[in-house]
Parts: C-alpha cells; structure tokens; sequence
C-alpha cells in the first residue's frame, strides 16, 4: 500500500513539474501550532487553483484534513511521515496533507463547488481539543 502511494505521489510531482497544473491564483499560508490553525477560516474562489502551505510550528505531526469537498488536487511537496499518509489514504478523506514539527507542505487544489468546509488536525485528539477551521468557497461576484 505504501509502495503504492509513493509511485502516485512521485508521478504527481512530476506532472506538476512538466507543467501538467495550472498555476494557482490564490496563495495561502496556513499556521499549524499545538491545537490550533492560523488563520482559522479561509476564503477562497469556486474553480480557480489554490496553493495551500501548512507551515507546522508546533511540537508534533499536524495535518489539514476535509472529510468530503469535491476539489481537483495536485500533491506539490508534503513533508508528512509515511505513517500519517497511510492513516489519510485509509480513511478515505478528500483532502489530506501532513507536515513535520518544523517543516512545511504544499499543495495546489481547486473546488468545484461553493460551500463552507470544516478543516481539522486528524492527530488523535487534536480535532476535539479544538484544532479546526473553516475553508470559505465563494462564486465569483
């Protein structure tokens, strides 16, 4: 299964290399501390690519999780451990990333759909501690 993950994510990063993404009009820097995001809502446009940074500068693994949105995602740079990713692919969440104490994570995803969506830290205890947010998809004006 890990063998698998790696070959999907190694061929994602090349096809954004070779150009196969957009670029994103949208760049968002998301704070994971111990048991809170900063900005805890962010606002962002309906079918335009978003390049989303979770920059962790707490103590421990913090992921950035939304259970179910219908978005296109391209995996761009995710400093996560192999064990978190197994754990995001196993629950079949939509949008998952991951960074190390210390490290940063990108990636480039655009929604489909407008919507408000709850974000949270999957980390056993961090979402009920309160580690959550809220991702704004808005119709252009």
């Amino acid at each position: 299964m890990l063998k698998h993950l790696f070959i999907v994510l190694s061929f994602a990063l090349v096809l954004n290399a070779c150009g196969g993404s957009a670029q994103p009009g949208t760049e968002i820097v998301l704070d994971a501390a111990d048991f809170i995001y900063s900005p805890v809502s962010v606002k962002i446009p309906v079918g335009e690519p978003v390049m989303l940074t979770l920059r962790n500068t707490g103590a421990v693994e913090h992921d950035f999780v939304i259970e179910k949105i219908d978005a296109k995602i391209d995996l761009v740079q995710d400093s996560g451990s192999a064990a978190h990713h197994a754990h995001g692919v196993e629950a079949n969440y939509d949008l998952h990333f991951s960074a190390q104490p210390g490290e940063t994570s990108t990636i480039q995803f655009t929604v489909s759909e407008p919507g408000n969506y709850t974000f949270y830290c999957s980390v056993v205890g961090h979402k009920e501690a309160g580690m959550l947010g809220e991702l704004v998809v808005v119709a252009e004006e």
